[in-house]
């Protein structure tokens, strides 16, 4: 009986999805530069960013804001800066194909986060002055 669990207990480990990869910032940005990312919340829409050289970023929400920003990794995170707000930093665990984004503050995760929902050569539609494609 006690091998029947043994055996039980590693075939339920063997079948358990692995816990999810922390991405650094270096593969960060070699899925991001140059790009489009979009990103759902709870199955809905929520933003899209472009990636620039020299690791800047423009972020457009759903309902149209546009935000210019810069990023940089912060040990296992990846910060953003928009200003004039405070940064921002996030957990993105996963693989290039299918990951998500937790927010973290003060050192722990704060519960909000977002998923990867694609990704294209697309330029944001962001009018106005120094913002946008």
């Amino acid at each position: 009986m006690a091998r029947f669990f043994v055996v039980a207990a590693v075939l339920l480990a063997t079948l358990a999805p692995a816990a999810a990869e922390e991405m650094t910032a270096e593969a960060f940005e070699g899925l991001a530069e140059g790009r489009t990312l979009y990103f759902t919340r709870d199955g809905r829409p929520f933003g899209a960013e472009q990636y620039f050289p020299g690791r800047r970023s423009l972020w457009r929400f759903d309902d149209g804001t546009c935000e210019e920003g810069r990023w940089w990794g912060e040990g296992r995170l990846i910060c953003f800066a928009y200003e004039p707000d405070a940064p921002q930093c996030w957990h993105f665990r996963g693989s290039s194909g299918d990951f998500t984004a937790s927010s973290v503050r003060d050192g722990v995760e704060t519960g909000f986060s977002l998923r990867f929902s694609g990704a294209d050569a697309r330029p944001l539609d962001c009018p106005g002055p120094k913002v946008g494609s």
